[in-house]
């Protein structure tokens, strides 16, 4: 008798949790309301005392990194070689050979796949002036602000027949599926509530970066380090990148087939099965924008500096937990705090129901 009360209970405790509201917002604003950028690790190897310039390059990229109040997504930790260093760091310095000091070593972001080192040079190197920003990053990140579901990048080889055939493609492809993807139900609605001031709608855009553009060799650094393969210069490519500057995946003009932008767009447009950001496609961009600020501050609808978003930003305001009507507007993230609640009451009834089984045997 005890075991089957017990048995009574889980199952209908489990039958409450099927019940459960499915999440109703697409992957690219359910990225854009609730994943934070992944961290870049800089790492500054020196000794002792820096000169004037040095040190004042090592304070500006301090100053750029979130935890010290910046919008850069990246973290720095200063190694003085003359000091203790932790391990791990200090084996990546031995790694280097003796690189010349003070070496800036920029590494991706740590995943379950580890992370590999995205550039190394001297700390004076005007690389770093472009690190965390360039007009093409600015621009991807202001579209995706004002609602752009999914801004497409295209990097331009030296092929320029290819790349214009790839845009042509790119752009009949997009504006197609703008028409044809709709939302998936239930957008607005408890559990799937929007929580940012953004329009809602089915809009597609491309950005084209030339690979000889000496501005913005960081991001084209960024997209050859999605390939599988080494680029090739007479060859385009392109990424879309959705959320808060998040790359879904990088892919050769020349190998381009007519299914795979539907494909990816409509994945981006799907309902978010999976919460978990380490759990889905892509990597983030190195890229300056204050996203929580812009997306959820009404006394900030505008950027906080003129290196991140050059116009104040139109929004339009959503009820939250509201259906939303209109067919050709994208959707919004579902709400996890109002899922993990249902959760929590559920299992509280099933314990309390096994505590009363419990009683009902003592007895």
């Amino acid at each position: 008798m005890f075991l089957r009360l017990i048995a009574l209970s889980l199952l209908a405790f489990f039958a409450s949790v099927g019940s459960l509201p499915a999440c109703s917002i697409p992957v690219f604003r359910y990225a854009l309301e609730r994943w934070s950028p992944d961290l870049f690790e800089v790492s500054v190897f020196f000794r002792g005392t820096l000169n004037d310039t040095d040190a004042k390059r090592l304070t500006q990229l301090e100053d750029w990194a979130v935890h010290n109040g910046g919008n850069v997504n990246l973290e720095v930790v200063r190694c003085d070689l003359d000091e203790r260093v932790p391990a791990d760091l200090l084996d990546l310095w031995k790694s280097l050979k003796d690189a010349p000091l003070p070496t800036v070593v920029v590494r991706t972001p740590l995943k379950a796949t580890g992370q590999h080192i995205f550039w190394q040079g001297r700390l004076s190197d005007p690389f770093l002036e472009d690190l965390a920003t360039s007009p093409a990053r600015r621009e991807v990140a202001q579209r995706l602000l004002r609602g752009d579901a999914v801004v497409w990048l295209l990097l331009r080889g030296s092929d320029k027949e290819l790349a214009a055939r790839t845009r042509a493609s790119l752009d009949a492809a997009l504006a197609k599926l703008a028409e044809e993807i709709e939302l998936p139900p239930g957008v607005g609605r408890p559990g799937s509530e929007l929580l940012a001031k953004i329009p809602l709608q089915m809009k597609f855009s491309v950005v084209e970066v030339s690979a000889e553009s000496a501005e913005e060799q960081t991001l084209i650094k960024l997209l050859h380090g999605g390939l599988a393969k080494a680029p090739v210069a007479s060859d385009s490519y392109i990424a879309p990148v959705f959320g808060r500057g998040r790359v879904l995946n990088v892919l050769s003009a020349s190998k381009l087939e007519s299914e795979t932008v539907g494909d990816w767009t409509r994945y981006l447009c799907s309902a978010c099965s999976c919460q978990v950001k380490q759990q889905n496609p892509g990597f983030d961009l190195l890229c300056a924008m204050n996203w929580e600020g812009q997306l959820f501050d009404e006394n900030s609808l505008k950027a906080t500096d003129e290196s991140t978003t050059d116009t104040e930003l139109s929004l339009v305001s959503i009820p939250s937990g509201q259906t939303v009507l209109d067919s050709n507007s994208t959707s919004t993230a579902p709400s996890l705090s109002s899922a993990g609640t249902h959760f929590g009451v559920l299992l509280a009834m099933a314990a309390l129901a096994v505590v009363a089984s419990l009683i009902v045997i003592v007895k």
